[in-house]
């Protein structure tokens, strides 16, 4: 396919895609960390399980570091 002037312009517009919300503007740029996703789920969750992960560590550091004072 010939393309006139700048062949970045057959890619779409990555800022409709990213900050826009459609799916059909650009190709979404993964990289290898693509592979790594399991599964699909609502920020609440994801959200939720990073703060709940984070006070079993800060408990687990504050009986490890704090006890032994």
């Amino acid at each position: 396919m010939m393309t006139d002037g700048n062949a970045m312009t057959l890619l779409g517009s990555a800022m409709e895609l990213y900050f826009g919300g459609d799916m059909n503007a650009s190709i979404a740029l993964t990289g290898q960390v693509a592979g790594r996703i399991e599964q699909i789920l609502p920020v609440a969750d994801i959200v939720r399980t990073c703060a709940e992960e984070f006070f079993v560590e800060l408990d687990a550091l504050a009986s490890r570091y704090l006890a032994a004072r």
